[in-house]
């Protein structure tokens, strides 16, 4: 980019700013927000503070505040940070072959995707065993 394609979009960009600025600085809650840090900073001088004295005695309240409320309720244990994932159950109808899977990347189910097709597989899933006991699978 030239220099002068760069110095006309910055005078661009500055002239949209300025314009973006006389709107703020009409907003009444800017003005509101003017009015209570003017407020602020005479009181704070009325009373010889300044911002880190004002900061130490809020945060002094709020920890304090923090110990009450954990003196009054015992912690609660986090919830689990994930579920395990469920484990599926496929039976080959071609072979009668049975297999426990918790994912596709399983060996025997990859290599029945690659022969029958991801559709045909997910059909022969089951959510839950078909038999109680696992002798074969």
């Amino acid at each position: 980019m030239s220099r002068l394609a760069e110095f006309r979009a910055l005078e661009r960009l500055l002239a949209a700013k300025k314009n973006e600025l006389s709107f703020i600085k009409i907003d009444p809650r800017l003005i509101r927000e003017f009015e209570f840090e003017s407020k602020l900073h005479n009181l704070l001088a009325e009373y010889q503070f300044n911002l880190s004295n004002v900061l130490a005695i809020i945060e002094s309240e709020h920890m304090s505040n923090d110990e009450d409320v954990y003196q009054q309720c015992r912690p609660v244990a986090p919830p689990p940070r994930y579920r395990a994932r469920q484990s599926k159950y496929y039976i080959n109808p071609y072979t009668g072959e049975k297999v426990e899977a918790k994912s596709t990347l399983h060996k025997t189910v990859r290599s029945w995707i690659q022969q029958y097709g991801r559709a045909e597989v997910e059909s022969w899933a089951t959510a839950w065993p078909l038999y109680p006991h696992k002798p074969g699978l």
